[in-house]
């Protein structure tokens, strides 16, 4: 099989390698598409401890079953299908507690395990067994099945920061993941959603209908412009969707009283000091957390979404490139010119 190989930081080739050959209870997926996540970019230009180079990235997929172990019967040869990301080990302190999400010995695709910038993925017994291959329905393209992954991420964020009916929800960073936090926190019945963007310009290629006020942050004073948006009061949830410690130091400033902030981006392992003014935590009782994957039933929730149309995600894969172009992809990626960028097999 073709797949693009990260030899070394900044550096991506495409080879030819022996196909993956199928394990009990195993399960092989022929790639479609798999998009490049801005955790891919960050692997790409600053490595990540968990990812143990020459290897294979790529997370974010979507295709058609390949083949399956026998007596996998839930999953049939040619099923459309998207992938969650992570294999959790079932018997580590957080697993038998209830919160695989933090287990200790979770293993993904594009980082221990092979990703999916490749033609073919292996899904080993227990991701299988977990639920990890969800199929699609056939008004769901593969590229916008490979955004469930993102939105899945979203759901989780969004849970844990209770967005909900008559919020005010600020979403710093106008990527396709500030994109999604708008357009769900609107599903979520929020009252008012504020994007805060370095270039609007780049927010034209999309549907901004969940989107009630733009605020441009090269030309504005963001605290400013806020807190006059919201009365003084401030926004009771802010997710700083991008990865940007100026922008996550930033986000207290716009929190209101009792607010929670949640830092959804996470930014490289040598550049993650930020400073911060603790008085504004202790005083307004701000509460800030992370949030950091999903589940395989966060998947499937975010899959029926997208099947309902409760959310479009289809709009924000503005470009795509065939596997052969893949370290083209990323550059072009990191311009951000254009929204989504998928890699399509």
């Amino acid at each position: 099989m073709k797949a693009a190989i990260l030899e070394e930081i900044e550096h991506l080739v495409v080879k030819e390698l022996p196909d993956p050959q199928l394990e009990e209870g195993s399960v092989i997926i022929k790639v479609k598409v798999c998009s490049i996540c801005g955790s891919d970019l960050r692997i790409y230009h600053h490595g990540h401890p968990r990812v143990k180079l020459p290897h294979i990235l790529g997370h974010e997929i979507a295709g058609e079953i390949e083949s399956v172990s026998e007596g996998k019967g839930s999953h049939k040869v040619n099923d459309r299908i998207a992938l969650t990301p992570r294999i959790t080990c079932g018997k580590c302190y957080y697993c038998r507690e209830g919160h695989p999400i933090y287990c200790l010995n979770s293993q993904s695709f594009g980082y221990q395990l092979p990703g999916g910038y490749a033609e073919y993925v292996l899904v080993p017994r227990r991701g299988a067994e977990l639920g990890l291959v969800n199929r699609i329905p056939d008004t769901i393209s593969y590229e916008e099945a490979t955004l469930s992954e993102t939105l899945a991420c979203c759901l989780r964020a969004q849970k844990e920061s209770r967005v909900s009916s008559g919020n005010t929800v600020v979403i710093i960073g106008g990527g396709p993941v500030g994109i999604i936090h708008c357009r769900l926190a609107k599903a979520n019945q929020a009252r008012m959603v504020i994007i805060v963007e370095r270039d609007s310009k780049r927010l034209s290629q999309v549907s901004l209908s969940a989107i009630d006020k733009i605020v441009e942050s090269t030309t504005s004073e963001v605290e400013e412009e806020v807190l006059d948006l919201t009365k003084g009061v401030g926004a009771d949830v802010v997710i700083v969707a991008c990865s940007s410690a100026s922008a996550q130091e930033q986000a207290l400033s716009l929190a209101a009283k009792g607010g929670r902030i949640n830092f959804f981006g996470g930014l490289p392992a040598h550049q993650s000091r930020i400073a911060i003014d603790s008085n504004l935590i202790h005083y307004r009782e701000i509460s800030i957390q992370g949030s950091h994957g999903s589940t395989p039933d966060d998947n499937k929730e975010a899959l029926d979404m997208l099947a309902q149309r409760l959310l479009d995600v289809g709009d924000l894969i503005t470009h795509t490139f065939p596997l052969e172009a893949i370290e083209k992809a990323f550059q072009f990626a990191d311009t951000r010119e254009g929204m989504h960028t998928s890699i399509v097999l």
